[in-house]
């Protein structure tokens, strides 16, 4: 097989998979689904082989069953791995933002102070409040400057995204996420790092609790 086959099977497959990847964390492919290989190829208008390894690198990330019986299906979500994922997810973002206090210059907090001012002025506006708010969590990891942190949080990303977006379908969810990145920015212009760390936590606790009703309630 020559290089140029394998280069063109790689890229693919993880064609595939980003698609699959981001219909199940929109929740386009519904929790539970069963997925065949012959549909999927058909769907996305691939050979069955770049939709098998797609399939693998979503079962390795936990985003889809193996069946017993050889089959997959998108994982169903379960309302004990929200709060696990979350709990996860507070304890790396919060120590993430102490860090960035930390290491805050006057640039930074002008970049953040931007956000938070966009985030003000389209109150309202869900797609690109919560755009901003994905912004202002991607400077505060850059400014922190923690790979373990940020290697940790890759590892469980899938997850965090899926439950995120279903945290954003309870009304008025992103209006309040926008006071609560506030308070973190609050808390990292008064050079707190105690402070940063508990908004952030708290903020990410608030994102699981949206998740949770949402999960229960479908």
């Amino acid at each position: 097989m020559s290089g140029q086959t394998i280069l063109r099977r790689q890229s693919g497959a993880h064609a595939a998979y980003e698609l699959l990847r981001a219909r199940i964390i929109s929740g386009e492919i519904s929790p539970g689904t069963r997925l065949t290989e012959p549909e999927l190829a058909s769907a996305l208008g691939v050979s069955r082989t770049p939709v098998r390894e797609a399939l693998r690198l979503l079962i390795a990330e936990g985003l889809v069953d193996q069946l017993p019986n050889g089959g997959s299906r998108v994982t169903p979500l379960n309302p004990a791995d929200i709060r696990r994922v979350y709990d996860v997810r507070a304890r790396l973002e919060g120590l993430m933002a102490r860090d960035a206090c930390v290491r805050m210059t006057p640039a930074h907090l002008d970049d953040l102070a931007r956000l938070i001012d966009l985030m003000e002025r389209l109150r309202g506006e869900e797609t690109e409040v919560l755009r901003l708010g994905r912004e202002f969590h991607g400077r505060i990891a850059e400014i922190a400057d923690n790979p373990w942190c940020e290697q940790l949080l890759r590892q469980i990303r899938g997850h965090v995204d899926r439950y995120r977006s279903l945290s954003t379908r309870e009304p008025g969810r992103p209006d309040r996420a926008v006071a609560e990145h506030k308070a973190i920015f609050e808390a990292l212009s008064a050079g707190d790092p105690e402070r940063a760390e508990q908004a952030m936590r708290q903020h990410v606790e608030q994102s699981a609790t949206s998740a949770l009703h949402a999960a229960t309630s479908t």
